[in-house]
């Protein structure tokens, strides 16, 4: 043995920004102990030699002459065997078992982290379902008892390994699949505000990762997030079909038939939803101009009602601080304040859809006096609402 590994353990220490408190953490020994070898009174058992050099990520011929490619090879051959138990749905306990000895040798890895996280939270997800008396039929539903979940014991370590993992990893795959977790396990043990926040990360995914969290103990607020799992995917399908379908005529069908799902979704009452369905008439209007001027001057007659429709509820939710539903589909949705940040639509209308010299599709409406009244009548509105 190197007679001066405590000092190549002490440069590596102080080279990565660790402190010996972290370090004797990952290895399972006293800050007194990592000391001692620092200061060259003792040297570290044979044991702890390929998890120091697997800790510090150095060669490992530098500390015991292994290569960092079989470091690579061990860690991955580790994870692809939790991997097949996971797939096998066998007992998490094995995975646990497993990975704990893996971070043995290779102590601090986040891919191996990340598995014992998980394997842990399967664990402790596994012993909450089997548990007695841990939920029953409230109003006619099945509810968990909170307090029960969070006293069967194993999330606390699996949450303190996924939190690390959520500061500290740039892996974003690792990252998301902590947060969704994390959100299962803070939603069960009553820890709501902690779950919601952990979804505010990834705004394109909270509705759905809040759903399936808070559907045993908040029905409600999951109903509303399938709610706006709802809306939020129909606004995504007006978005994108009408742009790829193949020709003409599939194109208009389905702006028919988004129009008739936004009809029967929200039954008239479209609050901030007006905006999505004037783009669609627009669109609609667009498609009709080659062969029906009449039916094309009619969608965007639609297209201007539900914008100006989209600009009052603006207005209204500025008035209010928050406007409702009143649709079976969407009653439990709320818009407030966070919403008046939008634009009005009908100066957007006006500029960069009816008066754009650079849009060939309205020009076939220019000499027709229907369109000129429409154009007069929405900038005479834009202007008052400037006044």
């Amino acid at each position: 043995m190197n007679v001066k590994i405590g000092t190549k353990i002490k440069v590596l220490r102080k080279r990565d920004g660790v402190t010996q408190e972290k370090l004797a953490d990952a290895l399972g020994v006293t800050p007194q102990a990592v000391s001692k070898w620092e200061s060259e009174n003792g040297y570290p058992d044979l044991e702890y030699l390929t998890p120091i050099a697997n800790f510090f990520n150095i060669t490992l011929d530098e500390l015991f002459g292994h290569d960092l490619a079989e470091k690579q090879r061990k860690i991955d051959e580790y994870c692809k065997q939790v991997d097949d138990l996971a797939r096998d749905w066998s007992d998490p306990g094995l995975r646990v078992e497993l990975m704990r000895q893996a971070l043995a040798e290779f102590p601090a890895n986040e891919q191996l982290l990340f598995r014992l996280a998980k394997a842990l939270w399967y664990q402790w997800d596994k012993d909450v379902r089997e548990c007695d008396g841990i939920g029953g039929i409230v109003n006619g539903k099945y509810k968990r008892d909170q307090n029960k979940v969070k006293a069967v014991k194993g999330w606390e370590e699996a949450a303190k390994i996924m939190e690390d993992l959520l500061a500290s990893s740039v892996n974003d795959e690792i990252r998301y699949e902590c947060t969704e977790l994390l959100i299962l396990l803070y939603s069960s043990i009553g820890e709501k505000e902690r779950a919601v926040e952990l979804a505010d990360h990834y705004p394109d995914s909270k509705n759905d990762l809040l759903c399936t969290a808070f559907e045993l103990n908040y029905e409600e607020e999951s109903d509303m997030y399938s709610q706006r799992l709802l809306t939020d995917g129909l606004n995504i399908l007006s978005h994108q079909m009408p742009k790829h379908a193949k020709d003409s005529k599939l194109k208009k069908e389905v702006c028919e038939k988004l129009l008739d799902l936004y009809g029967f979704i929200f039954r008239g009452d479209y609050g901030f939803y007006h905006v999505f369905v004037s783009s669609l008439y627009d669109e609609y209007a667009r498609i009709l101009l080659d062969e029906r001027t009449d039916e094309a001057f009619a969608a965007l007659e639609k297209a201007y009602e539900h914008g100006k429709a989209f600009d009052e509820c603006l207005d209204e939710i500025r008035r209010q601080g928050e406007i409702g539903y009143s649709s079976p589909f969407t009653y439990l949705i709320k818009e407030d304040s966070e919403k008046v940040y939008a634009s009005k639509y009908l100066p957007q209308f006006l500029s960069c859809v009816l008066k754009d010299k650079q849009d060939d599709f309205y020009k076939k409406l220019h000499d027709d006096p229907r369109y000129t009244a429409l154009v007069e009548r929405i900038e005479h509105e834009v202007a008052e609402e400037g006044d």
